[in-house]
């Protein structure tokens, strides 16, 4: 069970969520001193208490805020625990309550308790969950209602569970390859930007109390240091104004579109960007198939995951050809030629020819993330000696800025 934050100011409003007498789940209202309090009433009425939370902060009444988001992981482990216990027979309302816990993603929780009310009011689990897109998307509501209508939901359930697993770990591979990288760029320009800005500027006076020539590097840097702070408040602006007339051009159709079609086309990121969507259209349209998903809502939806405009473009109509007959790879031929190489399109036909497109799909999926491990590995071992060499250049700049007129002052009072 579920318990809000203790308040001892007095009675409060609480929303609660409980099972009567008859085993039905209700919701309402009641007032008291804390919660506990709240739970007493709920037994002494015969009921059994599953959440009880402060009317201000109840999550029943309250849409979800649009800053929020379930992490990856959270819907994961909510599809594999789901999955276990209806393999176990639990009954599917008395497993969803099991799993609210004060653990669980908030935006989650909200969700699973909305849909806990739905499944007790008559709803199938997918009707429910396709009130909460922005928790269980499009794919995931389409599998859960395939499994309903097979009656296997269980094994459709866990099959899902293995395919948001092999996205997860798809991902987190490739961010720990790059992540690395990205720290020691990261803490070379701040130790850079520190020593120009903060260190070096202390011995500017000292320099200048010499009356000696400064050196290239030094005069570069303290020219560099003086600009900043002359115009640190443009510069802020100017960054400012940049991302956000970035956002605002990406988050139209027109800006997306040709924002992610220049991500494909950048010499380093693209190719492992095209390498991700093939592979997430396979494993979807895979997982979709397999589980029963009628093929042309299989095709849209898989579309719709590439997570990139420009493929988006190319495949969004490819459920249409089907529907006049068309084989998928003579449709991925005619639109993505230029997105799916010709031996994936070769091993789509064969797979529709031989009538195992499932099977087929899955060696695409699978083939193409080794390719794009492989790939990021690679670039990583390129990134490390040119990441070295950097820090070299950077750090022998700083010490010659540094020492080099340390060192002409010395000969100056040698020679004095």
């Amino acid at each position: 069970m579920i318990f809000a934050k203790k308040n001892n100011k007095g009675p409060k409003t609480y929303s609660y969520i409980a099972r009567n007498d008859v085993d039905e789940v209700v919701q309402g209202e009641l007032r008291a001193i804390a919660e506990n309090a709240a739970s007493l009433q709920l037994e002494r009425m015969g009921m059994e208490p599953i959440s009880i939370l402060e009317k201000g902060e109840s999550l029943l009444d309250r849409d979800i805020n649009v800053f929020e988001s379930v992490p990856p992981m959270a819907i994961y482990n909510f599809t594999r625990q789901l999955s276990v216990m209806m393999k176990a027979a639990v009954p599917l309302v008395d497993a969803l309550e099991s799993m609210l816990s004060p653990d669980m993603s908030p935006m989650l929780k909200k969700a699973v308790e909305k849909i806990i009310l739905d499944v007790s009011a008559g709803f199938s689990l997918s009707q429910a969950m396709s009130k909460h897109p922005r928790v269980f998307n499009e794919m995931f509501v389409n599998i859960i209602k395939a499994g309903e209508s097979a009656g296997v939901l269980d094994e459709v359930m866990y099959q899902l569970a293995d395919f948001i697993s092999h996205d997860l770990k798809l991902r987190m591979g490739i961010t720990q390859a790059i992540r690395y990288p990205m720290i020691v760029i990261g803490i070379t320009l701040a130790v850079g930007i520190y020593a120009v800005t903060f260190i070096l500027p202390r011995f500017s006076s000292l320099f200048a109390s010499t009356r000696i020539e400064l050196p290239l590097p030094t005069r570069i840097l303290l020219g560099l240091d003086i600009f900043i702070k002359s115009n640190y408040s443009i510069i802020i602006f100017a960054i400012f104004a940049l991302l956000t007339g970035f956002i605002l051009i990406i988050r139209t159709e027109k800006g997306r579109f040709q924002w992610h079609k220049f991500l494909l086309s950048a010499p380093i990121i693209g190719p492992i960007l095209t390498k991700m969507a093939i592979s997430r259209f396979c494993h979807v349209l895979e997982t979709l198939d397999r589980t029963g998903v009628p093929i042309l809502t299989a095709l849209r939806i898989a579309g719709n995951t590439v997570g990139n405009a420009f493929i988006l473009s190319r495949v969004k109509n490819i459920h249409v050809d089907v529907e006049m007959g068309k084989q998928i790879a003579k449709s991925l031929s005619s639109h993505a030629a230029d997105i799916f190489p010709a031996h994936v399109l070769k091993m789509i036909s064969v797979g529709e020819d031989a009538g195992a497109l499932d099977d087929m799909l899955k060696e695409i999926g699978d083939m193409t993330d080794e390719e794009t491990k492989d790939h990021v590995l690679r670039l990583t071992a390129t990134l490390e000696p040119l990441i070295t060499v950097f820090m070299g250049i950077m750090i022998l700049t700083l010490s010659l800025a540094i020492f080099l007129p340390i060192w002409d002052m010395y000969e100056a009072l040698a020679a004095g």
